[in-house]
Protein backbone atom coordinates (compact mmCIF):
# COMPACT_ATOMS: atom_id res chain seq x y z
CA UNK A 1 0.00 0.00 0.00
CA UNK A 2 1.05 3.74 -0.82
CA UNK A 3 -0.44 6.48 0.90
CA UNK A 4 0.05 9.91 0.50
CA UNK A 5 -0.54 12.48 3.81
CA UNK A 6 -1.22 16.37 3.68
CA UNK A 7 -2.05 16.66 0.35
CA UNK A 8 -4.11 19.25 -1.20
CA UNK A 9 -6.99 17.22 -3.58
CA UNK A 10 -8.35 18.45 -6.93
CA UNK A 11 -10.94 15.01 -7.09
CA UNK A 12 -11.08 15.10 -10.65
CA UNK A 13 -13.97 17.97 -10.64
CA UNK A 14 -13.17 20.14 -7.85
CA UNK A 15 -10.97 21.41 -5.00
CA UNK A 16 -11.28 19.46 -2.04
CA UNK A 17 -11.32 21.72 1.34
CA UNK A 18 -8.38 21.63 4.02
CA UNK A 19 -5.92 19.11 3.83
CA UNK A 20 -6.27 15.10 2.25
CA UNK A 21 -4.69 11.60 2.85
CA UNK A 22 -4.96 8.96 0.33
CA UNK A 23 -4.05 5.73 0.54
CA UNK A 24 -3.66 3.17 -2.68
CA UNK A 25 -3.88 -0.50 -2.91
CA UNK A 26 -2.71 -2.33 -5.54
CA UNK A 27 -3.97 -0.53 -8.74
CA UNK A 28 -6.78 1.45 -7.11
CA UNK A 29 -7.58 4.10 -4.67
CA UNK A 30 -8.29 2.71 -1.32
CA UNK A 31 -9.39 5.80 0.89
CA UNK A 32 -9.63 9.47 0.94
CA UNK A 33 -9.71 10.80 4.86
CA UNK A 34 -9.14 14.18 6.22
CA UNK A 35 -5.92 14.71 8.76
CA UNK A 36 -2.64 13.05 8.86
CA UNK A 37 -1.97 9.32 7.97
CA UNK A 38 -1.17 6.43 10.89
CA UNK A 39 2.43 4.83 10.29
CA UNK A 40 4.26 5.16 6.97
CA UNK A 41 3.14 7.30 4.79
CA UNK A 42 4.51 9.75 1.88
CA UNK A 43 4.30 13.57 3.29
CA UNK A 44 3.68 15.62 -0.11
CA UNK A 45 2.99 19.07 2.68
CA UNK A 46 0.61 21.00 0.55
CA UNK A 47 1.27 19.71 -2.74
CA UNK A 48 -1.49 19.12 -4.59
CA UNK A 49 -2.41 15.16 -5.57
CA UNK A 50 -4.97 15.14 -8.71
CA UNK A 51 -5.88 12.51 -11.07
CA UNK A 52 -3.27 11.92 -13.93
CA UNK A 53 -4.24 13.84 -17.41
CA UNK A 54 -5.81 12.24 -20.76
CA UNK A 55 -5.08 13.32 -23.71
CA UNK A 56 -8.63 13.07 -26.03
CA UNK A 57 -7.26 13.74 -29.45
CA UNK A 58 -3.90 12.20 -30.05
CA UNK A 59 -2.50 11.12 -33.03
CA UNK A 60 0.50 9.01 -31.77
CA UNK A 61 2.55 8.40 -34.52
CA UNK A 62 2.36 11.97 -36.15
CA UNK A 63 5.29 13.22 -36.85
CA UNK A 64 6.11 16.65 -38.64
CA UNK A 65 2.81 16.75 -40.83
CA UNK A 66 1.78 19.23 -43.48
CA UNK A 67 -1.84 19.55 -44.59
CA UNK A 68 -0.12 19.22 -47.86
CA UNK A 69 0.82 15.88 -47.63
CA UNK A 70 -2.06 13.99 -48.93
CA UNK A 71 -2.82 16.07 -52.05
CA UNK A 72 0.81 16.28 -53.39
CA UNK A 73 0.53 12.39 -53.09
CA UNK A 74 2.13 11.39 -49.72
CA UNK A 75 -0.52 10.62 -47.62
CA UNK A 76 -0.17 10.55 -43.56
CA UNK A 77 1.14 7.41 -42.16
CA UNK A 78 3.49 6.85 -44.99
CA UNK A 79 6.09 9.38 -45.00
CA UNK A 80 7.98 6.68 -43.07
CA UNK A 81 8.03 2.72 -42.38
CA UNK A 82 5.83 1.31 -40.55
CA UNK A 83 8.54 0.56 -37.65
CA UNK A 84 10.02 4.18 -37.62
CA UNK A 85 6.18 5.40 -36.86
CA UNK A 86 5.91 2.64 -34.27
CA UNK A 87 9.21 4.24 -32.43
CA UNK A 88 8.05 7.66 -32.70
CA UNK A 89 4.88 6.09 -30.81
CA UNK A 90 6.94 4.65 -28.12
CA UNK A 91 8.81 8.16 -27.97
CA UNK A 92 5.95 9.80 -27.66
CA UNK A 93 4.07 7.72 -24.62
CA UNK A 94 7.22 8.21 -22.75
CA UNK A 95 6.27 12.32 -23.19
CA UNK A 96 2.63 11.57 -22.15
CA UNK A 97 4.16 10.25 -19.17
CA UNK A 98 6.75 12.88 -18.28
CA UNK A 99 4.33 15.72 -19.09
CA UNK A 100 1.75 14.40 -16.37
CA UNK A 101 -0.51 12.76 -18.68
CA UNK A 102 -1.00 9.31 -17.90
CA UNK A 103 -3.71 8.37 -20.27
CA UNK A 104 -4.91 8.99 -24.00
CA UNK A 105 -7.35 8.48 -26.64
CA UNK A 106 -6.69 8.01 -29.85
CA UNK A 107 -7.74 10.12 -32.83
CA UNK A 108 -6.31 8.11 -35.59
CA UNK A 109 -3.57 6.32 -36.54
CA UNK A 110 -1.73 4.23 -39.33
CA UNK A 111 -0.51 0.13 -39.14
CA UNK A 112 -2.49 -0.26 -35.56
CA UNK A 113 -0.29 1.63 -33.78
CA UNK A 114 -2.19 2.33 -30.97
CA UNK A 115 -3.50 -1.07 -30.52
CA UNK A 116 0.02 -2.74 -30.52
CA UNK A 117 1.38 0.18 -28.03
CA UNK A 118 -1.03 -1.14 -26.03
CA UNK A 119 0.04 -4.54 -26.16
CA UNK A 120 3.71 -3.62 -25.68
CA UNK A 121 2.47 -1.69 -22.12
CA UNK A 122 0.46 -4.54 -20.76
CA UNK A 123 2.86 -6.86 -21.45
CA UNK A 124 5.61 -4.44 -19.42
CA UNK A 125 7.52 -4.09 -22.56
CA UNK A 126 7.66 -0.78 -22.76
CA UNK A 127 6.41 1.63 -19.64
CA UNK A 128 3.75 3.71 -20.89
CA UNK A 129 -0.08 5.57 -20.51
CA UNK A 130 -3.30 3.99 -20.56
CA UNK A 131 -4.73 3.63 -24.03
CA UNK A 132 -8.24 3.85 -25.83
CA UNK A 133 -6.74 2.27 -28.96
CA UNK A 134 -8.55 4.20 -32.06
CA UNK A 135 -8.64 3.09 -35.84
CA UNK A 136 -7.48 4.68 -39.28
CA UNK A 137 -9.26 7.61 -40.53
CA UNK A 138 -12.12 5.97 -42.25
CA UNK A 139 -13.24 7.82 -45.16
CA UNK A 140 -14.74 7.74 -49.11
CA UNK A 141 -12.86 7.40 -52.20
CA UNK A 142 -11.46 11.02 -54.01
CA UNK A 143 -12.56 12.92 -50.17
CA UNK A 144 -10.01 15.42 -48.89
CA UNK A 145 -7.63 12.81 -47.58
CA UNK A 146 -7.57 10.76 -50.39
CA UNK A 147 -4.69 12.47 -52.75
CA UNK A 148 -5.38 13.55 -56.17
CA UNK A 149 -2.65 12.36 -57.98
CA UNK A 150 -4.43 8.83 -58.59
CA UNK A 151 -2.20 7.16 -60.48
CA UNK A 152 0.19 7.05 -56.81
CA UNK A 153 -1.99 4.06 -54.59
CA UNK A 154 -0.34 2.89 -51.86
CA UNK A 155 -0.38 -1.30 -51.78
CA UNK A 156 -1.33 -0.40 -48.20
CA UNK A 157 -3.04 2.01 -46.26
CA UNK A 158 -1.53 4.57 -44.00
CA UNK A 159 -3.81 6.72 -41.26
CA UNK A 160 -6.27 6.94 -43.89
CA UNK A 161 -8.44 3.94 -45.65
CA UNK A 162 -11.27 4.92 -48.04
CA UNK A 163 -14.55 2.92 -48.16
CA UNK A 164 -17.54 3.94 -49.76
CA UNK A 165 -21.56 2.39 -49.33
CA UNK A 166 -22.96 1.01 -45.70
CA UNK A 167 -22.32 -2.46 -45.87
CA UNK A 168 -18.11 -1.95 -46.88
CA UNK A 169 -18.15 0.59 -44.18
CA UNK A 170 -19.50 -2.09 -41.47
CA UNK A 171 -16.86 -4.34 -42.60
CA UNK A 172 -13.90 -2.34 -42.29
CA UNK A 173 -15.68 -1.30 -38.83
CA UNK A 174 -15.54 -4.36 -37.94
CA UNK A 175 -11.92 -5.32 -39.13
CA UNK A 176 -10.53 -2.71 -37.18
CA UNK A 177 -12.45 -3.66 -34.04
CA UNK A 178 -10.53 -7.31 -34.55
CA UNK A 179 -7.61 -6.07 -35.12
CA UNK A 180 -8.11 -4.01 -31.47
CA UNK A 181 -9.32 -1.06 -32.16
CA UNK A 182 -11.77 0.38 -29.55
CA UNK A 183 -12.42 4.08 -31.31
CA UNK A 184 -13.44 3.79 -34.82
CA UNK A 185 -12.66 7.42 -36.59
CA UNK A 186 -14.50 8.82 -39.43
CA UNK A 187 -14.04 12.17 -41.39
CA UNK A 188 -17.69 13.18 -42.22
CA UNK A 189 -16.94 16.65 -43.10
CA UNK A 190 -14.91 20.05 -44.84
CA UNK A 191 -12.99 22.60 -42.15
CA UNK A 192 -10.91 23.22 -39.28
CA UNK A 193 -7.71 24.83 -39.50
CA UNK A 194 -8.42 25.77 -43.10
CA UNK A 195 -8.52 22.41 -44.25
CA UNK A 196 -10.15 22.61 -48.12
CA UNK A 197 -13.50 21.21 -49.32
CA UNK A 198 -14.79 21.13 -52.36
CA UNK A 199 -18.41 19.34 -51.63
CA UNK A 200 -20.64 19.90 -49.00
CA UNK A 201 -20.03 16.66 -47.15
CA UNK A 202 -17.95 13.35 -47.13
CA UNK A 203 -20.03 10.62 -45.99
CA UNK A 204 -23.51 9.73 -46.33
CA UNK A 205 -25.80 9.96 -43.77
CA UNK A 206 -26.37 5.90 -44.21
CA UNK A 207 -22.80 5.39 -44.52
CA UNK A 208 -22.26 7.19 -40.91
CA UNK A 209 -25.07 5.09 -39.30
CA UNK A 210 -23.52 2.17 -40.62
CA UNK A 211 -20.37 2.64 -38.82
CA UNK A 212 -22.13 4.21 -35.58
CA UNK A 213 -23.99 0.37 -35.73
CA UNK A 214 -21.50 -1.64 -36.35
CA UNK A 215 -19.11 0.02 -33.56
CA UNK A 216 -21.71 0.25 -31.15
CA UNK A 217 -22.57 -3.37 -31.69
CA UNK A 218 -19.05 -4.62 -30.81
CA UNK A 219 -18.61 -2.42 -27.75
CA UNK A 220 -16.42 0.41 -29.69
CA UNK A 221 -17.00 3.95 -30.02
CA UNK A 222 -16.97 6.23 -33.14
CA UNK A 223 -15.61 9.72 -32.97
CA UNK A 224 -15.84 11.89 -35.83
CA UNK A 225 -13.94 14.77 -37.45
CA UNK A 226 -16.72 17.14 -37.96
CA UNK A 227 -16.66 20.68 -38.25
CA UNK A 228 -19.73 22.17 -40.19
CA UNK A 229 -23.38 22.68 -38.41
CA UNK A 230 -25.04 20.14 -40.71
CA UNK A 231 -22.57 17.33 -40.23
CA UNK A 232 -22.10 17.83 -36.53
CA UNK A 233 -26.04 17.66 -36.34
CA UNK A 234 -25.98 14.49 -38.27
CA UNK A 235 -23.14 12.95 -36.28
CA UNK A 236 -25.17 13.80 -33.02
CA UNK A 237 -28.43 12.44 -33.82
CA UNK A 238 -27.02 9.37 -35.60
CA UNK A 239 -25.11 8.77 -32.36
CA UNK A 240 -21.88 9.53 -32.71
CA UNK A 241 -19.99 9.35 -29.44
CA UNK A 242 -16.88 12.01 -29.70
CA UNK A 243 -17.10 15.45 -31.76
CA UNK A 244 -13.89 16.51 -32.80
CA UNK A 245 -13.39 19.81 -33.58
CA UNK A 246 -16.90 21.39 -34.10
CA UNK A 247 -15.82 24.40 -35.41
CA UNK A 248 -19.85 25.44 -36.47
CA UNK A 249 -21.41 24.41 -33.30
CA UNK A 250 -24.52 26.15 -31.84
CA UNK A 251 -26.82 26.45 -28.88
CA UNK A 252 -29.17 23.65 -30.49
CA UNK A 253 -26.75 21.24 -31.10
CA UNK A 254 -25.14 21.45 -27.85
CA UNK A 255 -28.40 21.04 -26.24
CA UNK A 256 -29.13 17.40 -28.07
CA UNK A 257 -25.43 17.13 -26.98
CA UNK A 258 -26.17 17.40 -23.47
CA UNK A 259 -29.33 15.42 -23.77
CA UNK A 260 -27.45 12.13 -25.44
CA UNK A 261 -24.26 12.21 -23.34
CA UNK A 262 -21.55 13.38 -27.00
CA UNK A 263 -18.45 14.41 -25.72
CA UNK A 264 -17.04 17.32 -27.32
CA UNK A 265 -12.83 18.34 -28.43
CA UNK A 266 -13.07 21.19 -29.38
CA UNK A 267 -9.21 21.51 -30.41
CA UNK A 268 -8.21 25.12 -30.94
CA UNK A 269 -5.29 25.30 -30.65
CA UNK A 270 -4.35 24.00 -33.88
CA UNK A 271 -6.55 26.52 -35.59
CA UNK A 272 -5.26 29.15 -33.27
CA UNK A 273 -1.67 28.61 -34.55
CA UNK A 274 -3.22 28.62 -38.37
CA UNK A 275 -4.51 32.03 -38.19
CA UNK A 276 -2.13 33.51 -36.42
CA UNK A 277 0.19 32.43 -39.11
CA UNK A 278 -1.79 33.82 -42.04
CA UNK A 279 -2.42 29.97 -43.63
CA UNK A 280 -5.96 29.83 -42.72
CA UNK A 281 -9.30 30.70 -45.15
CA UNK A 282 -11.32 33.80 -44.24
CA UNK A 283 -14.08 31.84 -42.24
CA UNK A 284 -12.06 30.41 -39.84
CA UNK A 285 -11.23 33.07 -37.16
CA UNK A 286 -15.07 33.59 -36.69
CA UNK A 287 -15.31 29.50 -36.62
CA UNK A 288 -12.25 29.69 -33.66
CA UNK A 289 -14.43 32.73 -31.97
CA UNK A 290 -17.70 30.55 -32.07
CA UNK A 291 -16.28 27.89 -30.52
CA UNK A 292 -14.77 30.28 -27.65
CA UNK A 293 -18.76 31.59 -27.01
CA UNK A 294 -20.25 28.39 -27.30
CA UNK A 295 -17.76 26.79 -24.82
CA UNK A 296 -18.81 28.51 -21.44
CA UNK A 297 -22.82 27.40 -22.98
CA UNK A 298 -21.63 23.88 -23.40
CA UNK A 299 -20.35 23.61 -19.76
CA UNK A 300 -23.37 24.88 -18.50
CA UNK A 301 -25.87 22.16 -20.73
CA UNK A 302 -23.10 19.51 -19.29
CA UNK A 303 -21.90 19.17 -22.40
CA UNK A 304 -18.50 16.53 -21.43
CA UNK A 305 -16.12 18.37 -22.97
CA UNK A 306 -12.94 16.71 -23.35
CA UNK A 307 -8.75 17.90 -23.97
CA UNK A 308 -6.89 17.59 -26.94
CA UNK A 309 -5.53 18.52 -29.93
CA UNK A 310 -3.64 17.69 -33.29
CA UNK A 311 -0.14 17.70 -31.90
CA UNK A 312 2.98 16.58 -34.63
CA UNK A 313 5.13 18.98 -34.62
CA UNK A 314 3.07 20.36 -37.81
CA UNK A 315 5.11 23.98 -36.92
CA UNK A 316 8.08 23.20 -36.07
CA UNK A 317 10.68 25.67 -38.10
CA UNK A 318 8.17 27.94 -38.63
CA UNK A 319 7.22 28.63 -34.95
CA UNK A 320 10.36 29.77 -32.75
CA UNK A 321 8.08 28.16 -29.60
CA UNK A 322 5.38 25.18 -31.32
CA UNK A 323 2.27 24.65 -29.18
CA UNK A 324 1.50 21.65 -31.08
CA UNK A 325 4.76 19.73 -30.74
CA UNK A 326 5.27 16.54 -28.93
CA UNK A 327 7.55 17.91 -26.24
CA UNK A 328 7.22 17.56 -22.39
CA UNK A 329 4.88 20.47 -21.07
CA UNK A 330 3.54 21.02 -24.29
CA UNK A 331 0.48 18.99 -23.73
CA UNK A 332 -0.47 20.69 -20.82
CA UNK A 333 -0.79 24.26 -22.42
CA UNK A 334 -4.20 23.89 -23.37
CA UNK A 335 -5.56 24.35 -19.74
CA UNK A 336 -4.05 27.78 -19.44
CA UNK A 337 -4.88 28.58 -23.35
CA UNK A 338 -8.95 27.64 -22.47
CA UNK A 339 -8.55 28.95 -19.10
CA UNK A 340 -8.19 32.68 -20.95
CA UNK A 341 -11.98 32.04 -22.02
CA UNK A 342 -14.41 33.87 -20.43
CA UNK A 343 -16.80 31.53 -18.34
CA UNK A 344 -14.49 29.33 -17.71
CA UNK A 345 -13.33 28.18 -13.96
CA UNK A 346 -10.04 26.42 -13.94
CA UNK A 347 -12.11 23.42 -12.37
CA UNK A 348 -14.25 23.10 -15.16
CA UNK A 349 -11.27 22.88 -17.32
CA UNK A 350 -9.51 20.61 -15.55
CA UNK A 351 -12.07 18.07 -15.54
CA UNK A 352 -12.32 18.55 -19.17
CA UNK A 353 -8.56 16.45 -18.95
CA UNK A 354 -9.12 13.98 -15.98
CA UNK A 355 -13.25 13.22 -15.05
CA UNK A 356 -14.72 13.83 -18.48
CA UNK A 357 -11.83 12.10 -20.02
CA UNK A 358 -11.79 9.40 -17.58
CA UNK A 359 -15.51 8.67 -18.84
CA UNK A 360 -14.53 8.82 -21.98
CA UNK A 361 -11.61 6.27 -21.53
CA UNK A 362 -13.31 3.69 -20.44
CA UNK A 363 -16.70 3.97 -21.86
CA UNK A 364 -18.46 3.87 -18.18
CA UNK A 365 -16.88 0.42 -17.46
CA UNK A 366 -15.09 1.55 -14.57
CA UNK A 367 -13.91 4.88 -12.73
CA UNK A 368 -11.19 6.45 -14.11
CA UNK A 369 -9.98 10.53 -13.93
CA UNK A 370 -11.19 10.64 -10.07
CA UNK A 371 -9.61 10.51 -6.45
CA UNK A 372 -12.54 8.38 -4.70
CA UNK A 373 -12.30 5.24 -3.26
CA UNK A 374 -12.50 2.51 -5.68
CA UNK A 375 -11.09 4.42 -8.31
CA UNK A 376 -8.26 3.42 -10.63
CA UNK A 377 -5.56 4.80 -9.29
CA UNK A 378 -3.77 7.11 -11.96
CA UNK A 379 -2.40 10.56 -10.32
CA UNK A 380 0.07 12.89 -10.35
CA UNK A 381 1.50 15.27 -7.68
CA UNK A 382 2.24 18.58 -8.27
CA UNK A 383 4.24 21.08 -6.22
CA UNK A 384 2.07 24.29 -6.20
CA UNK A 385 -2.26 24.93 -6.72
CA UNK A 386 -3.13 24.18 -11.10
CA UNK A 387 -6.38 25.51 -9.87
CA UNK A 388 -4.53 29.17 -9.01
CA UNK A 389 -2.12 28.84 -11.72
CA UNK A 390 -3.19 26.44 -14.94
CA UNK A 391 0.12 27.10 -16.62
CA UNK A 392 2.00 24.82 -13.69
CA UNK A 393 0.71 21.90 -15.76
CA UNK A 394 2.93 23.34 -18.68
CA UNK A 395 5.86 23.28 -17.05
CA UNK A 396 6.41 19.73 -15.38
CA UNK A 397 10.02 19.96 -15.53
CA UNK A 398 9.46 21.87 -12.60
CA UNK A 399 6.24 21.22 -10.72
CA UNK A 400 5.49 17.39 -11.50
CA UNK A 401 7.15 15.77 -8.64
CA UNK A 402 5.25 12.10 -9.08
CA UNK A 403 3.54 10.41 -11.67
CA UNK A 404 1.40 7.25 -10.52
CA UNK A 405 0.22 4.40 -13.31
CA UNK A 406 -2.25 1.80 -12.70
CA UNK A 407 -0.74 2.10 -8.66
CA UNK A 408 2.66 2.03 -9.53
CA UNK A 409 5.30 5.32 -8.81
CA UNK A 410 6.28 5.54 -12.81
CA UNK A 411 8.00 8.73 -12.06
CA UNK A 412 9.51 9.06 -8.31
CA UNK A 413 11.00 12.87 -7.76
CA UNK A 414 9.73 12.48 -4.70
CA UNK A 415 11.62 10.19 -3.56
CA UNK A 416 14.94 11.18 -5.37
CA UNK A 417 14.45 14.83 -3.46
CA UNK A 418 14.35 13.21 -0.50
CA UNK A 419 17.17 11.15 -0.79
CA UNK A 420 18.96 14.53 -1.75
CA UNK A 421 18.06 15.77 0.70
CA UNK A 422 19.17 13.15 3.34
CA UNK A 423 23.01 12.80 1.61
CA UNK A 424 23.40 16.63 2.20
CA UNK A 425 22.63 16.57 5.92
CA UNK A 426 24.87 13.56 5.87
CA UNK A 427 27.31 15.82 4.22
CA UNK A 428 26.81 18.61 6.77
CA UNK A 429 27.57 16.55 9.39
Amino acid sequence: MVTFTNARIFDGRKKLPGLHTVAIEGNRIASVSEGDADGDAIDLAGMTLMPGMISCHFHTDFYKFTLEMGVSGEPLGKELPPGVLMAIGVRNCGILLESGFTGYIGAACGHDIDAQLKIAIAEGIIQGPRIRACSAHIGTTGDVNDSVKWWRRFDSPGTDVFVDGPEDMRKMVREYIRRGSETIKIFVSSGHGGLPWPVPRNMARDEIAAVVEAAHMRGAKVRAHSATKEMIRECVELGVDIIDHGDEIDEEIIAMMAERGTFWVPSLRYPTCMVELGWADADLPGQIENVRAMLPVAQKAGVRILIGDDYSGVFRGVLEDDPLDHKVGDYGREFAFYGAIDGLSPEDILSWGTANAGEALLGGHDRLGVIEEGALADLIVVDGDPLADLSLLARPQSALRAVIRDGVLAIDRLSQEAAGSHAMKEAAE
